[in-house]
């Protein structure tokens, strides 16, 4: 098999991979496909020394991380499981070290925020690119130096942090879960556990709210009308800057983006490019504020939820046998805990992290390009690290067309075929995924129950069951398109598409677990949802008739549009 883009380093050895792994399933952020520079610099470098580095430090007693191959454009994850030996040997440690993250995981995750944030803050000082447009003043010699220093200081660091927490808050999850399967007789579907671990507030969610500030701030200036009528971003862009209330209310916008604009349109991507970058991208999300009028239910829905989560802790614990009661109890603070961190740190690492690496990464682009190696700013992306090192300094010297057309063209054709569902023994994926909690997120699949005979079988769900209008949305540029009550089909969901949250009736999505984002954000609204269904964007069309059942996981086509 012939490596993804030249980059060897994970090639499929399918003789030995099947015969030493249980099951491959393809990584939710991996689709679409990713570019090359990105596949080779940003996802696959840091993110498996990350999760690895925590397994060891924590002594994960049934697994030493992951193991990643590139198939056909895509990521395919599985589990390094350890042998019953070392299961042994780690568990005494184990229980010591997840302690900490028991008691006190928001403290903890507080702590490291603080670090990752002083991490950017350090590394834009250092390089004197405090503000935006700075970057590009510094010095190809700086450049190449601030390009190195980001992946191999900044994003390393963020994405061990990011492990450091999101293993243990996903174990402690898994653990919960667990412990009210066996004792309760109810998973994370059922109304019960969504009641014991909703009703938090995170910086995301603020985050929102001051999308739907704006659009209220844009209702009261008279501008509604205008917003909803401009179809294209960049023209609405323009019409606003022509008026005195325009003008106004792209001042405020733009002092949101100073904080808030750190978010590329798709999250773990370089490709795409960010609010900061191309003010216009967050406008979609203004205008689904307008839609709902201006009405933020998060909050009051959230009251509602903290009040019913404490009816339900008083009338759940009750029931929980008096010799498991205090370990119960510790479990279920803590699994609040791991939603509040899944939310927050996304703000703070995927979205940060990957708009600084498209920041510094769009910046070779339009240098190469105007020295000639490249045609187009966004052909950097087709490149590989080798390649950026080998023009950085010489730039008008060196041709690298020759390196991003086959690529490109590459690029292209995978971008036209889903990835498979998985390679190996599907029948033992739930085995696998029990020794690695992280795995439910990255690459669950589906529960297939041929019983129910539905359309399509999740992963994860939030219960709750509903009918509406399909409208299939791939990209969250298009999001505007959503109408209040329609079903949203998407390929997952992240951070930039929460505002749809407000006005829709349901969501189904192609990739996801039990801690995804479409999972947890959905819990928090009270809204249907069924994730990890591999195929909903393949079998659903905008326009179609389709019934969600959260209660049993499972989503149903009632008729075609």
């Amino acid at each position: 098999m012939v490596a993804v883009f030249g980059a060897a380093e994970f090639e499929p050895d399918w003789d030995n991979d099947l015969k030493n792994y249980t099951v491959w399933f393809p990584a939710i952020h991996g689709i679409p496909a990713w570019r090359p520079l990105y596949l080779a610099a940003g996802f696959g470098r840091w993110c498996f020394h990350g999760i690895r580095r925590t397994a060891e430090l924590l002594h994960i007693p049934t697994t030493k991380g992951w193991e990643l191959r590139y198939v056909d454009g895509y990521p395919y994850l599985t589990v390094i499981e350890t042998t019953e030996e070392e299961r042994r040997q780690r568990e005494p440690i184990f229980r010591e070290r997840i302690k900490p993250f028991i008691e006190d995981l928001g403290g903890v995750w507080r702590t490291k925020r603080d670090e990752v944030m002083q991490g950017y803050d350090t590394f834009r000082k250092t390089f004197g690119i405090e503000e935006y447009e700075a970057i590009k003043n510094i010095s190809n010699i700086d450049l190449l130096q601030c390009f190195d220093e980001f992946q191999n200081r900044v994003d390393r660091r963020q994405w061990e942090i990011h492990f450091e927490l999101m293993v243990p808050a996903f174990y402690v999850w898994g653990l919960f879960e667990q412990m009210c399967r066996e004792i309760l007789g109810f998973g994370h579907s059922d109304p019960r556990f969504s009641k014991l671990v909703s009703g938090f507030d995170s910086s995301l969610f603020r985050c929102n709210k001051e999308i739907w500030r704006l659009g209220s701030r844009a209702a009261e200036l008279g501008l509604e009308r205008l917003c909803q009528t401009t179809e294209d971003n960049e023209q609405l862009m323009v019409k606003l800057a022509e008026s005195e209330a325009g003008g106004k209310w792209l001042g405020e916008y733009r002092e949101f983006l100073r904080v808030n604009g750190w978010r590329c349109e798709r999250m773990m991507e370089w490709s795409t490019p960010s609010w900061i970058e191309k003010p216009s991208l967050g406008l979609p999300s203004v205008k689904v504020a307008l839609t709902s009028k201006g009405v933020y239910t998060l909050d009051q829905k959230r009251e509602r939820a903290i009040q019913e989560r404490k009816e339900a802790e008083r009338e759940i614990v009750a029931k929980v046998p008096a010799e498991k009661r205090e370990w119960f109890t510790a479990l279920m603070k803590a699994s609040l805990q791991a939603g509040y961190y899944s939310e927050d740190h996304t703000l703070y690492q995927e979205l940060y992290a990957h708009a600084i690496g498209r920041w510094i990464t769009r910046e070779y682009g339009r240098r190469f390009a105007e020295a000639g190696c490249i045609d187009d700013p966004e052909d950097v992306y087709f490149l590989l690290p080798e390649d950026i090192r080998r023009a950085a300094i010489s730039m008008g010297k060196v041709n690298l067309r020759f390196r991003v057309e086959p690529r490109k063209k590459e690029w292209e054709g995978y971008t036209k075929s889903p990835p498979k569902p998985f390679f190996g023994e599907i029948e033992r994926a739930g085995d696998m995924a029990m020794r690695d909690p992280l795995i439910m997120v990255a690459a669950a699949a589906p529960v297939v129950r041929e019983d129910i005979k539905a359309d399509l079988y999740s992963a994860a769900a939030t219960p709750g069951v509903v009918e509406g209008v399909a409208r299939v949305i791939m990209t969250e540029d298009k999001l505007h398109e959503v109408k209040p009550g329609e079903i949203l089909v998407a390929p997952g969901t992240s951070a930039p598409w929460t505002p749809a949250f407000e006005i829709i009736g349901g969501l189904i999505t192609d990739g996801g677990g039990a801690l995804s984002h479409a999972i947890i954000v959905a819990r928090e609204y009270g809204i249907p949802c069924v994730a990890g269904t591999v195929e909903a964007t393949r079998k659903i069309k905008t326009g179609d008739r389709v019934k969600i059942d959260g209660n049993e996981g499972v989503a149903y086509i009632l008729s075609k549009s």
